[in-house]
């Protein structure tokens, strides 16, 4: 039996709403558990939730952090946190609005370049989700300027480009409290995207838990590097699809085959931070 740990819905830049995703893992009979992790928010989470059977995969708690070291964008996902614990929510709740106001920012360059876009038109766009650049490109496709989410992002959304706003980031240090103090464990996501794992060494002096060994974006020789660093840094192996339903190229739920003795291990370590928490 095997597990995936990384997918994400329409409550931030997937592109298929939360019982969509329930009913795909209902689909894959080798899957004994899964975890929902959307941009900044759990909405996608306790959507899925209410939605789930005694006879469904295990559902474990889940969020991927935007986090900023030095230069760099890295993304840190969390498991097996409380759901419902207030502080946790109310530092999600504070990080959504700023990454909201992201989005107007990026609306108003588009606009100073000659366009006429509404916000209005990216807030109908990502309904409940937390805005991010993949609604904007939707609304410059919609409008017929530009015909593709690759096309938006090079003329005007990526780092350099016109339209581009800096994401409102935790710090390493932020992230990985923020967890703990909710009971759950902070991995590093797609290591190899931008050689994220440049940085392994100091995040795990910060208290990082874990990496994510098993993602299409690591072929077999940074598998193995990244094996040999989470034994060098005491650090947990975990994986996931990264579905968003937005390209062919992506791995499909399930099928990355991330053993379960992964997360048996995940919830072992987590155990010491509940029992500080609680």
């Amino acid at each position: 039996m095997y597990i995936d740990l990384h997918m994400h819905t329409t409550a931030s830049d997937g592109i298929h709403p939360p019982e969509k995703i329930v009913s795909y893992v209902r689909s894959r009979q080798n899957l004994a558990a899964f975890a929902i992790t959307d941009h900044d928010t759990i909405n996608g989470y306790l959507a899925a939730r209410t939605m789930l059977t005694d006879s469904d995969p295990e559902l474990i708690s889940g969020v991927e952090l935007s986090v900023r070291i030095g230069d760099d964008d890295m993304h840190m996902l969390a498991y097996l946190f409380d759901a419902d614990d207030t502080d946790f929510l109310a530092s999600l709740t504070e990080f959504q609005e700023r990454r909201n106001e992201r989005g107007r920012e990026m609306i108003n360059r588009l606009n100073a370049l000659g366009f006429t876009i509404s916000f209005d038109d990216v807030l109908q766009r990502a309904g409940q989700a937390v805005i991010g650049r993949p609604h904007v490109a939707d609304v410059l496709i919609e409008a017929g300027i530009v015909r593709t989410t690759e096309e938006a992002f090079a003329k005007y959304l990526r780092i350099g480009a016109p339209a581009y706003v800096p994401k409102t980031t935790w710090s390493p240090q932020e992230a990985i409290d923020v967890v703990h103090a909710a009971g759950g464990l902070a991995v590093m996501a797609h290591p190899s995207i931008g050689e994220m794992y440049r940085h392994l060494k100091t995040v795990a002096e910060l208290g990082l838990d874990g990496v994510e060994v098993f993602h299409y974006r690591n072929p077999a020789d940074k598998r193995e590097l990244l094996l040999e660093l989470a034994r060098e840094h005491q650090l947990l192996v975990t994986g996931g699809s990264d579905f968003h339903g937005r390209s062919p190229s992506e791995s499909p739920i399930g099928g990355q085959n991330v053993p379960y003795a992964c997360l048996e291990a995940m919830k072992e370590r987590a155990e010491r931070y509940q029992t500080r928490s609680s």
